[in-house]
């Protein structure tokens, strides 16, 4: 259940997924911010993508109030197959453009793939020094537009 507050009239409401593709289910899917508004980033398998993903859909919440979504699709380039070599997981979005993605075998972290979907280009990049956590009991885990403000109050 995704909750809304709204400051003017002080008053609470759910989000709607009416009007979502049938497949769709928030728990299983990536919820993102994309300029500002709500988004659902998913792939034909839910939260899950390999080498043989074809498509990206995001959906966006347009007017909360009326329960209006928009969708995006974003086909994959034939680069893709040779790129993913095991399931990733759709880990959210880098402003508006790039969709960032981690393998779903946490003790294989040890790269992360963007996939800009305005110029279709896939970037992976590795991730030193995470081999030596390998076969350990560690949760990694993958933050995206973390901020902090260190300033003092």
């Amino acid at each position: 259940m995704v909750v809304c507050f709204d400051l003017r009239t002080e008053k609470f409401s759910c989000v709607k997924f009416s009007g979502i593709s049938s497949k769709a289910k928030p728990a299983s899917q990536t919820l993102v911010n994309y300029n500002g508004k709500l988004g659902l980033l998913m792939s034909e398998d839910f939260c899950c993508v390999y080498g043989g993903s074809k498509s990206f859909e995001l959906w966006v919440l347009r007017d909360a109030a009326k329960h209006e979504w928009s969708t995006h699709i974003y086909v994959l380039p034939l680069l893709w197959k040779d790129m993913v070599i095991e399931t990733m997981c759709i880990d959210g979005m880098v402003g508006t453009s790039e969709i960032v993605l981690s393998a779903c075998n946490r003790d294989v972290h040890s790269y992360v793939i963007y996939y800009n979907v305005e110029s279709k280009r896939i970037t992976k990049v590795g991730v030193q020094g995470i081999e030596a956590f390998q076969g350990k009991d560690v949760d990694i885990r993958l933050t995206l537009n973390y901020v902090e403000n260190v300033k003092l109050l």
